[in-house]
């Protein structure tokens, strides 16, 4: 390698980085996803915009040969990191403990997809396909491709709406880990053939146990070893979230290095490394948004900008091509995963939800376009289609569900009321012994038996229970451990005061000092969206949290919660979302 390489690959590097990151936060601003201004990134700096305007300019900046190989390094270990990503949002125990519904959602939301892509696989004409692939091939790729779902995407949308903690939340995310577990499973198997390779039953049916193998080691007795490992440089909490990020990506590369000796991509070995790491219940969630934000600020921008390097937009845009394939992707998605919703008992407003939320394919529909142009399965024009659904199903997931999960002229003084009210029908305990989640759970739990009764022990059961699928730490001190309860007629709460903290694993990594335990009649989804915003209102300023912990009885906690709600009351407007509060 010459120096002139070596500058050539840290300007492009220095180039796409900044523009990628400036961009991203401007689509940011608008409330676009970041991956739209990175993808701008590439459109503005490749053959769509800089090469056709200023070709010597776009050839100096980008030149082929040894700097394009290492800059083509780079994003091959971006991609890894990025799958390792979406790997830690998987958590098996969630998946085991809300199987049955979760599983019927997933069956029918990969089914109708699968259909739906191999007609419009067959369908397309013979122009629209890969010299070197047949048509079976380019179908079975489309059936996965649109069956796929955006794990990071969703989790970001559930957060920015406040459902992520909610039992619609729950069952979207549980049904997307299973989603993307099946369709990296069945893509990777495809890419053999896809790279023109012969289909030999043997050398299949090897790769397919040997990537089973590589997949059952890790997530049973590798994650035994990696809980070790955690809870060992977990004993340092400044300097946890750096060793472990290192621990982190030597695995991913030890991972991806393994699934790509086996005939199968790298990205699969990062997925099921990041799969069996997020899995584990020593990963912090503070280490587990670090770890992500590395990732998606450092590497993940050079990516996508370098994705819209390769192609001209404007040239491979197809109007109808573009048409048909979202208009196909959408409604395949929202009729499985909609109708599989509503087998299990919701509504259909909130099967609706469940359905947009899972519709958004986001990052990893794109990196599957990727990959499958590399291999000369798609064309250029295939190739701008997907990524076009992959944006514009990514934009219509959160306002779809906000329209659908929330009353679009809901009362804010009502709901700024609700929280007063709840503590003062409820239990208040303005010092909690407790020490751990668990024990918060079940003192605050045991002071509302006055007003449910019998009711406490199963309730505790299945608060506790779901804390184990969710933690409720929200940051800022506050935590809202809930549950649905048989037999419960009215949402019921118990507010716990705590001087030292009492942690429930929150984003900020910070002890809880304010724990409001919710408990609420069952399937009441529009409830508990209400009740949980009304919650995390009444303490949504330091003002009004540290007013809170001053309390010392029932009536300085409801008082405190009122005050809050006639401050705030004036810069709230009557016809406000509850999504917006």
């Amino acid at each position: 390698m010459h120096g002139h390489d070596a500058l050539s690959f840290l300007l492009a590097l220095a180039t796409l980085l900044g523009v990628a990151r400036l961009l991203g936060e401007l689509a940011r601003a608008v409330g676009l996803p970041l991956v739209v201004g990175e993808l701008l990134t590439g459109i503005l700096l490749g053959p769509t915009v800089l090469k056709r305007l200023f070709p010597a300019a776009q050839t100096w900046l980008f030149p082929t040969g040894t700097a394009a190989d290492m800059l083509s390094g780079y994003t091959t270990f971006s991609v890894v990191l990025l799958l390792v990503v979406a790997g830690l949002e998987i958590d098996l125990g969630v998946v085991r403990r809300r199987g049955r519904s979760a599983l019927t959602v997933a069956a029918l939301g990969i089914a109708m997809p699968l259909v739906g892509g191999l007609v419009l696989g067959f369908a397309v004409p013979d122009s629209v396909l890969g010299a070197t692939q047949n048509r079976t091939l380019f179908a079975l790729f489309m059936g996965v491709a649109l069956s796929i779902s955006a794990l990071p995407v969703i989790a970001k949308t559930l957060l920015d709406l406040g459902l992520f903690k909610t039992d619609v939340g729950l069952l979207v995310m549980t049904v997307a880990m299973l989603d993307d577990l099946v369709g990296w499973m069945a893509f990777s198997i495809l890419l053999g053939p896809m790279r023109g390779g012969r289909v030999e039953v043997a050398i299949l049916v090897r790769t397919i146990v040997l990537a089973a193998t590589f997949a059952l080691v890790c997530l049973f007795p590798g994650r035994r070893l990696v809980d070790w490992v955690l809870g060992a440089l977990e004993r340092s909490p400044d300097h946890a979230p750096g060793r472990i990020l290192s621990f982190v990506a030597v695995l991913a590369m030890l991972g991806a290095s393994f699934t790509q000796a086996i005939g199968i991509h790298a990205v699969l070995g990062g997925f099921i490394v990041g799969a069996m790491v997020g899995d584990s219940k020593r990963l912090r969630e503070r280490t587990r948004l670090t770890i992500h934000q590395f990732v998606t600020n450092i590497f993940a921008p050079v990516f996508f900008a370098s994705v819209a390097l390769r192609v001209d937009f404007v040239k491979s845009f197809d109007l109808v091509l573009c048409v048909v394939v979202f208009v196909v992707a959408t409604l395949a998605k929202l009729v499985g995963c909609a109708g599989g919703a509503r087998l299990t008992g919701l509504g259909w407003r909130e099967s609706l939800a469940v359905g947009f939320g899972l519709n958004a394919r986001g990052a990893m529909e794109i990196i599957l376009a990727i990959l499958a142009r590399e291999a000369k399965l798609i064309d250029d024009r295939v190739f701008v289609a997907l990524v076009t659904m992959a944006v514009g199903t990514s934009l219509l997931a959160g306002p779809m569900m906000k329209r659908l999960l929330y009353a679009p002229k809901l009362d804010s003084n009502a709901m700024l009321d609700d929280a007063a009210r709840l503590v003062n029908d409820g239990a208040f305990i303005p010092s909690l012994k407790a020490t751990t989640s668990a024990h918060a759970i079940e003192e605050l739990g045991r002071a509302l038996t006055e007003t449910i009764g019998e009711l406490v022990e199963p309730a505790l059961i299945s608060v506790l229970e779901r804390e184990l699928d969710a933690p409720t730490g929200l940051g800022d001190d506050v935590a809202i451990p809930h549950a649905a309860v048989e037999g419960l007629a009215r949402p019921v709460v118990a507010l716990g005061l705590s001087r030292a903290g009492v942690d429930f694993d929150a984003p900020d990594g910070r002890p809880a000092r304010i724990v409001f335990l919710l408990l609420l009649p069952p399937k009441a989804y529009e409830n508990e969206i209400r009740v949980l915003a009304a919650l995390a209102r009444s303490v949504f300023d330091a003002a009004a949290r540290e007013s809170l912990l001053r309390a010392q009885t029932l009536e300085d906690a409801v008082h405190s919660l009122e005050e809050h709600g006639r401050r705030i009351r004036d810069r709230v407007p009557r016809t406000r979302s509850l999504a917006d509060l």
